[in-house]
Parts: structure tokens; C-alpha cells; sequence
């Protein structure tokens, strides 16, 4: 893959990579010491190796994952690591790249783990990937929007969590989505996994109204890989009842995906609702203004 290649340091065993469409903030340490430079510069290198590894064989990685899954031995592994998550989920209309983001993010992590890190924060855009050592927490903030800079909540994954990944999508961001959630936190075993679902979660948090607008996503991004499908483009001042259903759908969702222990929990925001599932999720939500979350909505 062409392009230019930065790396930031960010301070001591931190580095922030922009390259192409990746652009990742790397965290590693191992019993409390930083990790080198010389080490967080092989991890982009790694990146690099990903995206030119992926770029081969893009067109395959834009049918759905059953074209690749269990087949290890035919493709390269970031793809079968992305079909494999997205084949989980059980959604024929999501292809292998639902999931980019999140495996780009778990591969950084594993590479780095490999190099003796035993914390490791990878953020690929929202798409984290975290290995942390047994009885180490960290603090992760909640955005309401895609892309927004301001957090109105706050939550503590502890190692034994088993929350190795946590994606968000929804509307505003890069990618496209059916939906009209502004942001759908997950919870997940891997950042693959996590991605993926909440790429699902999002697409179904929607409810047939004429202030929603939606188009083909072709006619948005001709390079896209659900080219067929309507993707929300606009919204024209639906009433609070619009986002009420529309979060209700996300949150049937969230609740089967979870019966089926593929997500730990999810966090959704649409118009001026919020809530979570499951229940006791929200009782471990630092909130950081006066808006409530429940497992119902408002």
C-alpha cells in the first residue's frame, strides 16, 4: 500500500501512527517499564504488513466472511481473523470488512504481547484492543457521538473482565451504517469480535419513518463493500418516539448477541436517549452529566 507513514511519540512507550486509512495510538509496557521505542516501531511495522497484506486481496475481503472462513490455510491470517468474527455474528449482510478495524487492532496487540508487553492499549480509531496483566484495570471514556472529542461516561475494565475489545459505531463516523444511533459501545472478547457486533448493533437500531433518510450505500462511497444496502444519510428532525424505537431495536440486538456470549455488554446513544445492556451495566457507568441510563429507554 502506498502512502506516507508518521509515527508520533506520544511519551514513554506510546507512539501514534498515521498511515492510509489507519490511523492507531499504541500503548505498551511490560512489568510497569515502557516499552522501547525500537519495539513500538516494529509494532507499526507490523501495521504496514497488515495493510499491504490485506490490500492483495481486498476484493475477497469485501464478500461476506463465509468465502474465507475455516480456511486458514488458503488466506492470509488478518483476513481470517476478520471473516471469523464477522461469521460469529451470524449477519449475512456484513462482509469481512466489519470487522477491519477491531482484527487490525487485536494483531497489534498479539505482535506486541509476543515482544514481552504484558499492558498493551491499542486504538485504532475508537477500535481498542487491551491485554492486561491479572489484576490490572483501566478506565475507558464513553463518547455520545462518533468521532466526538467530550466523554459523558467513564467505565473500569479490570482484566478479569474478559473485555479484551470494545468497538463503537454509528452515525457520523467513517464508516456507514443503517442506523441512526450517534454511538454504539461494545464489550466484547476481542476487538475483532467487538467490532463487527457493533457494527450489527448500530445497523439495527432503526424504525421506518420518513425522517430518516436513507440511500444505497453505493451512491455514498462507489468503493464501498455493501453497495446495495440503504445506509442513513440524513435526518430530518424525527420526533423523540423515532429514536425511542430505533433504540429499542438496538438494544433486542444487543440482548441476543449477548445470550449467545458473543458481547459482554453494550452501550447505545440515539437522539436524546441512552441506555445499556445487560441491566447491572449501568451500575458500573461513571456518568459525567445529569442524562440517566437504563436498560430500557426513556
Amino acid at each position: 500500500m502506498k502512502g506516507d507513514f508518521f509515527l508520533t511519540a506520544k511519551g514513554p512507550g506510546k507512539i501514534f501512527l498515521d498511515y492510509g486509512p489507519v490511523q492507531m495510538l499504541i500503548s505498551a509496557s511490560s512489568r510497569g517499564k515502557p516499552l522501547a521505542g525500537r519495539q513500538l516501531k516494529a509494532a507499526a511495522g507490523c501495521v504496514k504488513e497488515l495493510l499491504e497484506t490485506l490490500s492483495a486481496c481486498l476484493p475477497l475481503a469485501k464478500q461476506p466472511p463465509a468465502a474465507v472462513s475455516g480456511k486458514r490455510r488458503q488466506f492470509p491470517e488478518v483476513l481470517c481473523r476478520m471473516a471469523a468474527a464477522v461469521n460469529a455474528t451470524g449477519d449475512t449482510s456484513l462482509t469481512s470488512m466489519a470487522a477491519v478495524a477491531g482484527t487490525f487492532a487485536d494483531c497489534v496487540a498479539d505482535f506486541l504481547q509476543e515482544l514481552g508487553a504484558d499492558t498493551v492499549i491499542v486504538n485504532n480509531g475508537g477500535d481498542i484492543a487491551l491485554r492486561l496483566p491479572q489484576q490490572e484495570f483501566i478506565r475507558v471514556g464513553i463518547a455520545p457521538f462518533i468521532g466526538s472529542a467530550a466523554i459523558n461516561m467513564t467505565l473500569t475494565i479490570a482484566e478479569q473482565d474478559g473485555w479484551r475489545g470494545i468497538a463503537t459505531s454509528g452515525l457520523g463516523g467513517r464508516s456507514l451504517t443503517q442506523g441512526i444511533a450517534t454511538s454504539v459501545t461494545v464489550l466484547a472478547g476481542s476487538a475483532s469480535l467487538a467490532d463487527a457486533c457493533a457494527t450489527l448493533i448500530a445497523n439495527s437500531t432503526y424504525h421506518e419513518d420518513p425522517s430518516i433518510i436513507r440511500r444505497p450505500a453505493r451512491e455514498v462511497d462507489p468503493d464501498t463493500d455493501i453497495a446495495e444496502l440503504p445506509v442513513t444519510v440524513a435526518l430530518k428532525d424525527p420526533a423523540p418516539e423515532v429514536f425511542r424505537r430505533a433504540l429499542e431495536n438496538g438494544l433486542a440486538s444487543a440482548q441476543e448477541l449477548y445470550s449467545r456470549g458473543l458481547i459482554g455488554g453494550s452501550v447505545l446513544t440515539a437522539g436524546p436517549y441512552c441506555s445499556c445492556f445487560p441491566p447491572e451495566l449501568a451500575a458500573r457507568l461513571d456518568l459525567h452529566d445529569s442524562r440517566k441510563i437504563t436498560r430500557q429507554t426513556m
